[in-house]
Order: structure tokens, then C-alpha cells, then sequence
């Protein structure tokens, strides 16, 4: 009777230490899931811009707009954020770009 219980009490340690080595994949942790296609920068009040990070792959930019209560998900390739982050336009210097910290962007 002990030998059956040691024996299964290993099987039962054995089992427990492999099963705790797979990692469950949760799904993507980005804030953003759709991007939008175009903003107006006119009634941008701020463009956020995060960090790559354990749950997501991509540096993400985030535009808030002064006439909507939910920001806006941009990609970087849109005209407007370019030369919005160049900040060769005079007339959009007056909008913030927080660089939230651990971004390396490059312009």
C-alpha cells in the first residue's frame, strides 16, 4: 500500500511540473485593435504615443480629439502624424506629443 501511494504521489509531482511549464497565450494586450484611417488636426488636442511592452509588439499612437469624449488610434504612416511629429508645421506646434516613457521613435 505505501510503495502505490509513493508511486502515485510522483506521478502527481512529475505531471504538476510539466503542466506548469506551458504558457497560456491571453491574447493581445495592445490598446489599440483598429486604427483610424484619417484625423482631423484641427480638432486634435494631443497625440499620446506608447511604448512597445510585454503584452504588445508595437508602439502605439493615440490621438485625442477636443470634440470627442473616446481618443482615436492612428498609425504612424498617416500624413497628418508625420508632420505632426517632424514639428516643421507652425500651426500645429501648439499640440502636445507626449512620448510616454521606454518610446524610441525615430523621425
Amino acid at each position: 500500500m505505501d510503495n502505490k501511494c509513493t508511486i502515485l504521489i510522483s506521478i502527481i509531482l512529475l505531471s504538476a511540473a510539466g503542466i506548469q511549464g506551458f504558457s497560456i497565450s491571453r491574447g493581445s494586450r495592445c490598446l489599440c485593435t483598429k486604427l483610424a484611417n484619417r484625423i482631423n488636426v484641427l480638432a486634435l488636442e494631443k497625440l499620446e504615443i506608447f511604448p512597445s511592452s510585454p503584452g504588445c509588439e508595437r508602439i502605439e499612437y493615440i490621438a485625442t480629439l477636443k470634440n470627442s469624449p473616446t481618443p482615436k488610434c492612428v498609425s504612424p504612416h498617416l500624413f497628418e502624424v508625420r508632420v505632426l511629429l517632424s514639428g516643421r508645421n507652425r500651426q500645429l506646434k501648439h499640440i502636445p506629443v507626449i512620448r510616454h516613457p521606454g518610446t524610441k521613435t525615430t523621425n
